[in-house]
């Protein structure tokens, strides 16, 4: 992909620019996951913004996937947004699978989303993400320890 072509996909000024290595990953998924991938960023940044027990997240790559770390605060645990390798039409949202939060989020949305296991969220590429539920999802991953969820 051309060097402006991918700066134009990540111009949202509301947001921080992706790091490098989460940059790389993103411009080099299908245009429909990706545009999957890039909405779920930018909720996760919405939901951390709006709550400031969270505080300021740390994008990285870990297990080879755009990761958020609250570090500074440590209020969550590590939130991760993925292609499926085995759904290559399928982008994630997962989390901490020893935790309860895929517990909690099946007894407060039980028809809403496609489970991965107890370990993440899964969106079709192309269909339309639930924001209003997705946003109390990250909620839940960003401030689980504040809430004894795991």
């Amino acid at each position: 992909m051309e060097k402006a072509a991918t700066a134009d996909i990540f111009a949202d000024a509301r947001l921080p620019a992706p790091a490098p290595s989460v940059a790389a990953y993103l411009a080099d998924c299908p245009p429909p996951v990706r545009d999957g991938l890039l909405e779920l960023r930018a909720l996760v940044y919405q939901v951390a913004g709006a709550d400031p027990r969270i505080g300021p997240l740390r994008e990285t790559l870990k297990w080879g996937e755009p990761s958020y770390l609250t570090e500074t605060s440590r209020s969550g645990t590590t939130l991760r947004l993925a292609v499926k390798k085995s759904m290559p039409d399928t982008c994630g949202l997962f989390f901490n699978c020893r935790t309860r939060i895929a517990e909690r989020i099946t007894d407060l949305y039980p028809k809403t989303f496609v489970f991965d296991g107890k370990r993440g969220l899964l969106f079709s590429a192309g269909r339309e993400i639930p924001a209003v539920e997705v946003r109390a999802c990250i909620s839940l991953v960003l401030t689980y320890r504040l809430k004894g969820l795991f």
